[in-house]
């Protein structure tokens, strides 16, 4: 029982130290020209970064977040994990040295998604990839569980276990006849 004991402060000590600071979230986008996987990092509804990987009409790298290049992009770099999961103004990264802004646009009661991209050039007014950009047909997004949770999930199955082999270690079968008796 004292293990048992020791094995909770050491979980309840590392919970304490490992407290949530941010929010980490894997997410995939399926878009007509591009797909993108990766992981952002938010600290409220404010995306802090991003990495992952672009591929389709261009296969790069995930640099980083991107400030506003021109007057096009208006991003917010807002992040919201239920629908929709970007605002209006969108979440604007770089890659392969060009930028790209996830962006919704109400039509009607529902959202359409965008990925937009200057790697065609910075015409926003002719480039269909530039505005309104690649339709988002498909993606998810799913959180990542904190270390803090991993560790107690990890001491509470080495309770279980130390529990049930101190139960188990108690019992014994008597010789010959099959039968359980306590030791």
């Amino acid at each position: 029982m004292r293990l048992l004991n020791f094995l909770a402060g050491i979980a309840a000590l590392i919970g304490a130290t490992c407290s949530a600071q941010a929010s980490v979230y894997n997410f995939t986008i399926d878009s007509v020209d591009y797909d993108v996987v990766g992981q952002i990092t938010t600290n409220g509804n404010l995306v802090t970064s991003i990495s992952g990987q672009v591929t389709g009409l261009l296969n790069a790298s995930i640099t980083g977040l991107g400030d506003q290049p021109n007057i096009f992009y208006t991003s917010d770099n807002v992040f919201n994990p239920s629908v929709p999961y970007v605002s209006n103004d969108g979440v604007l990264f770089s890659a392969g040295g060009f930028f790209f802004n996830v962006y919704s646009v109400a039509n009607g009661p529902t959202f359409q998604y965008y990925i937009s991209t200057n790697q065609f050039g910075n015409d926003y007014f002719t480039n269909p990839l530039f505005n309104p950009g690649s339709l988002i047909v498909g993606g998810t997004i799913a959180a990542v569980p904190e270390l803090s949770t991993w560790i107690m999930m990890l001491v509470g199955f080495a309770g279980i276990s130390l529990v049930g082999s101190a139960r188990a270690a108690k019992w014994r079968l008597l010789p010959g006849l099959g039968q359980r008796m306590k030791a």
